[in-house]
């Protein structure tokens, strides 16, 4: 479907960014901030691993016997070909990142990657789609209605005055944690930053729009935007090392929300998708590559954004974990528990956090790894020490503040 001018003009709005670029996305409009300013506030990617990441796959307690006995074909070893990556311990139990995760375990050896274990959300559901929703919004059942997404609620908290490019959803939608936020736009891909038909329909367009109308002048000013982003582009081309990155639909987003940071567009907070991780069947056949993106991506990002480093943190979630027996399939179904992953400047990493359960029978929640530390405690540390979040009763309501120290206080 082409962008006509009657769409343009209703909309005063910007078009999204995707392989097949049809719609207007809301929330972004003709004010925007002069490109090139370096970011204000720490910037914040939040990437959710959808479907159920299997923490115990990815950060395995490979040498515990229960775990073991458990995965009798499926599980990370200690030694031979599926042998992990040794990480340390965490309550006395040594881990081992997925053999897959070479990058990533540099990262974590060189401080700048913890590990979160025992992570969820405490509920008793095993729907994605509940699941992820309630992460999104980052409330449980007994909160109670609760509207909006957790990092909508922290934007508007903080009552910042975002640019036009503040908050971004690397996909084709903005997601559920942004909802709430009117100025939360969605570009899968920046460098697809353009209307319908590309720079001959942008010309046509402005010329269309050359009037004193109030509408008219919104139209230009939106098509300055665009060209503006797009210059912006070709000067980081020529101005950072290139740095590349593996194939795939969530390298393509990591690189747009790096290509966004680089051309100084204000951007603060970034939410990102990688999907696919529900392995019920071969798990090993199908899990090994997944992981093997998750690392090469994260990794190659993290070198994209060396200028950033000190300004810079990235969280990945995911809506649970799988059980601790496999399947007759080779593979998982729901759990309980999972893990996640903090990177970035100031981060303490190179040491895995929370408490480990233990996987023996009465250790587990109905045959899952148990909760030990709830997802949003990691998120409140990150907003608080980080984004300068000082309103926190109205991110996660209910929630005490008990953060466990996995990233220093923010940059002055």
């Amino acid at each position: 479907m082409g962008l006509s001018r009657r769409t343009l003009l209703t909309t005063g709005g910007l078009v999204t960014a995707g392989a097949a670029l049809t719609a207007l996305a809301p929330g972004v409009r003709v004010a925007f901030n002069k490109l090139g300013q370096p970011p204000q506030r720490d910037i914040l990617v939040v990437v959710f691993l959808r479907f159920g990441s299997d923490g115990l796959t990815m950060i395995a307690p490979a040498d515990d016997a229960d775990y073991r006995d458990k995965r009798p074909n499926i599980a990370v070893t200690t030694s031979g070909a599926t042998a992990g990556l040794p990480i340390g311990s965490l309550d006395g139990v040594p881990f081992f990142m997925h053999p897959a995760l070479p990058e990533l375990k540099a990262l974590y050896d060189s401080g700048s990657l913890a590990v979160v274990h025992a992570v969820g959300l405490p509920t008793n559901t095993r729907s994605h789609f509940e699941s992820q929703d309630m992460m999104e919004r980052g409330a449980i059942e007994s909160d109670g209605p609760f509207k909006g997404g957790w990092l909508a609620r922290h934007l508007m908290a903080r009552d910042l005055a975002l640019p036009s490019l503040g908050a971004v959803a690397s996909a084709a939608d903005v997601q559920s944690s942004l909802a709430g936020y009117a100025g939360a736009v969605a570009i899968p891909d920046v460098t697809q930053f353009n209307v319908t038909g590309g720079d001959f329909n942008l010309n046509v367009i402005d010329a269309l729009n050359a009037g004193d109308e109030a509408q008219a002048s919104a139209v230009r000013g939106t098509v300055g935007m665009i060209r503006s982003v797009r210059e912006s582009l070709k000067k980081i081309a020529g101005g950072y090392t290139s740095v590349p990155y593996p194939g795939g639909e969530f390298a393509t987003a990591m690189r747009s929300v790096a290509n966004l940071v680089k051309m100084g567009a204000g951007l603060e907070v970034a939410t990102v998708d990688f999907g696919g991780w529900d392995h019920h069947y071969s798990m090993n056949a199908y899990f090994p590559g997944h992981a093997q993106q998750l690392s090469k991506t994260l990794s190659a990002f993290w070198a994209d954004m060396q200028p950033f480093h000190d300004r810079l943190t990235v969280v990945t979630m995911t809506e649970f974990g799988r059980r601790l027996e496999e399947n007759t399939a080779g593979g998982t179904d729901h759990g309980a528990a999972s893990f996640m992953f903090a990177l970035g400047g100031a981060v303490k990493g190179g040491r895995l956090y929370g408490k480990w359960p233990g996987l023996r029978p009465t250790d587990l929640r109905e045959g899952d790894l148990r909760i030990t530390t709830d997802v949003r405690q990691v998120l409140q540390e990150i907003l608080a020490k980080r984004r300068g979040e000082a309103a926190l009763a109205k991110i996660f309501p209910a929630l005490p503040y008990e953060p466990l120290g996995i990233v220093g206080n923010a940059f002055a």
